[in-house]
């Protein structure tokens, strides 16, 4: 999925105007932000481009948009799922 692609679902997921691009300037550093906290943490890009991660994604765009001034935090939702997409992104061991 492509960023385009992500930042409408991120839209979307906060109850925005999809079509509309008055909130791209807001949302698409908290969606790169958000996609490169993914890949410090060990989400492979192979996961990260799995629709799997969308769901991910859009949790931690939102928090990242709801936000209070100087509180900065992902919530419990988030990591688990970073986790869970982090552990799918670790070698196979046969």
């Amino acid at each position: 999925m492509t960023d385009a692609e992500l930042l409408m679902q991120c839209k979307i997921g906060l109850g925005m105007p999809a079509g509309g691009d008055v909130f791209d300037g807001i949302l698409l550093p908290k969606l790169l932000a958000v996609k490169s906290y993914m890949g410090g943490a060990g989400v492979s890009e192979e996961v990260m481009a799995d629709d799997a991660a969308l769901g991910a994604i859009v949790v931690g765009v939102t928090d990242l948009y709801n936000l209070s001034s100087g509180d900065i935090q992902f919530s419990a939702v988030f990591h688990l799922l970073l986790t869970q997409l982090a552990c799918r992104s670790l070698p196979k061991v046969t």
